[in-house]
């Protein structure tokens, strides 16, 4: 920095020289600048504890007051929910300390009737529809994994409305994309307690709709009304979150809020006061690389470009993390330091560890021969329930059972794939294996290769033990399902097929025996 003429150059060293030992003071004697906390704003699912891990900031939560709608404390947190933490975060965003956290719950109430879209891993929820990934943990609330499979099956085959707690973020068309998707009781009943935030829309009378949900406010009790704008009441386009009651369930009813305890509240972003730091993973609603908007808690925020950009290709509908600082007073601006465009979960594989290929040190280990790499946004889950601070690849052994969601980078000598989410499934290895990826090119003889080269080649139809089907699990024949297959966009999802290492490649078991039959399905995938 170049001094002024009437400061003179001795006179700003003396300067300089005050300053810099001044804050070597307030670091404690030497610190490094980069330790150097501030206050700050981090909103994004949690991918770990120890005590909570949001967006690659490990923050210290013991003391924090936690706000949610249910009373639940950090301890009912699971791998996956929305959380907004206000405290303070170091100069690096890897390190910080929780004052408030709050459980930012977007939807809870029923599947609508034939809402379960297994062609486009989509839920209707509450009149939400809700997009799922791989990379979407979704639990039951005593313990264990659930999919739309078994969504579909007790709507389907037991008539019944399970109730549904949704995290995660929407984009421009309003889909709600999860992180975490918890199943609470298994059938919703007329007039139980439901839960939505979302915008105001075709606001008529008392009568309003969120997306595909309609709510009437006719009753509402006077501290119901939290936030409202004094002067004008509500109004279309102000983010309300409602809890309140479901007149009658299957997708036709109406929420309302005219019971004592019923409220609407009016919804605002804020990520703190001017220079205070910003860690938010969202989606593009708009603008360029430069200046754009994004999905937040509470609606929206803009964000000045700035620093680099890092991952996939910056766009609208993109999902991305932000780092950087507030500017302005309203607390809905943020001057970005560096933008990662996160990228859509195609890759999904589950099987044993390859022999001593751990290696935390490294963050790296093989999976049916597969590199895969973990980093600051990976996020980790023990689903056997034996470890939950602190857990990551040095909890694991080649003799378990794991289960990886990426994306594949192709940039690198034989590719990698970079896991999103790590799951340990089982403290025992598992007898067969399953593999998703983008089919790289053209099949021959009943044989397909996924995740690159050398990738993994998988043989069916040569023991006539394969099941073939489309995208939402619609079966057909093997010439039907080869013949939609394309090089390079095709996603293949193989199950209960048998591994074999050098090369890597994945057969059938054996007609008759315990494992059943192999399935290779085409597949969507949501960003």
């Amino acid at each position: 920095m170049k001094a002024s003429g009437r400061l003179g150059r001795s006179a700003a060293s003396r300067v300089w020289i005050l300053m810099a030992l001044l804050a070597l003071s307030a670091c404690g004697g030497g610190a490094p600048a980069t330790d150097n906390v501030l206050n700050g704003t981090a909103v994004g699912p949690v991918t770990g504890f120890g005590s909570v891990k949001i967006g690659g900031a490990v923050f210290s939560g013991d003391n924090a007051t936690i706000v949610d709608d249910r009373g639940r404390k950090i301890d009912n947190v699971v791998e996956g929910m929305l959380l907004t933490v206000r405290g303070t975060i170091d100069q690096g965003f890897h390190t910080g300390s929780a004052g408030t956290i709050t459980i930012e719950r977007v939807v809870r109430g029923p599947v609508d009737d034939n809402a379960v879209d297994l062609a486009n891993n989509a839920i209707l929820v509450l009149g939400q529809e809700v997009l799922v990934n791989p990379a979407t943990v979704m639990v039951r609330s005593g313990g264990g994994e659930f999919g739309l499979g078994d969504l579909k099956t007790d709507q389907d085959n037991n008539s019944l409305r399970p109730e549904l707690e949704v995290h995660g973020a929407r984009d421009l068309q309003g889909f709600l994309h999860a992180t975490f998707v918890g199943r609470g009781q298994d059938n919703v009943v007329a007039n139980d307690n439901v839960g939505l935030q979302g915008e105001i829309q075709g606001l008529i009378g008392n009568t309003f709709r969120i997306e595909g949900q309609k709510v009437d406010y006719t009753g509402i009790k006077t501290d119901g009304k939290v936030n409202w704008p004094i002067l004008t009441g509500l109004s279309n386009g102000l983010v309300v979150d409602v809890r309140g009651r479901l007149d009658a369930v299957g997708g036709s009813g109406t929420v309302w809020t005219d019971r004592a305890g019923d409220r609407i509240e009016v919804k605002k972003s804020s990520l703190g006061n001017p220079l205070e730091r910003v860690l938010i993973e969202g989606y593009v609603l708009s603008g360029t690389v430069s200046s754009s908007e994004m999905s937040a808690p509470g609606g929206i925020v803009k964000v000045n470009g700035g620093g680099p950009l890092t991952g996939g290709t910056f766009g609208v509908g993109q999902r991305v993390q932000v780092k950087g600082t507030v500017v302005g007073t309203a607390g809905t601006t943020v001057q970005a330091s560096a933008i990662h465009v996160m990228r859509p979960n195609e890759v999904l594989m589950e099987g044993a560890p390859d022999k001593g290929s751990i290696d935390p040190s490294a963050e790296t280990m093989k999976l049916l021969g597969q590199k895969v790499a973990v980093d600051d946004l990976t996020l980790f889950r023990d689903g056997t329930g034996t470890v939950r601070k602190d857990f990551g690849l040095a909890s694991l052994s080649d003799n378990n059972t794991v289960r990886v969601a990426g994306w594949f980078d192709g940039s690198v000598s034989t590719g990698k794939v970079v896991a999103t989410r790590v799951d340990r499934l089982s403290l025992t290895a598992p007898d067969n294996v399953t593999a998703q990826g983008v089919v790289v090119e053209n099949p021959i003889a009943g044989s397909f290769r996924i995740l690159g080269y050398p990738g993994i080649v998988v043989n069916t139809g040569l023991k006539l033990n394969t099941e073939y089907f489309l995208e939402g699990h619609v079966p057909t024949d093997v010439v039907a399902f080869f013949g939609n297959l394309s090089v390079g966009t095709t996603v293949v999802k193989v199950r209960r097929g048998v591994y074999q290492g050098g090369p890597p490649r994945i057969s059938e078991p054996d007609p008759g025996g315990a494992l059943g039959t192999m399935e290779v399905e085409i597949v969507r995938v949501n960003n």
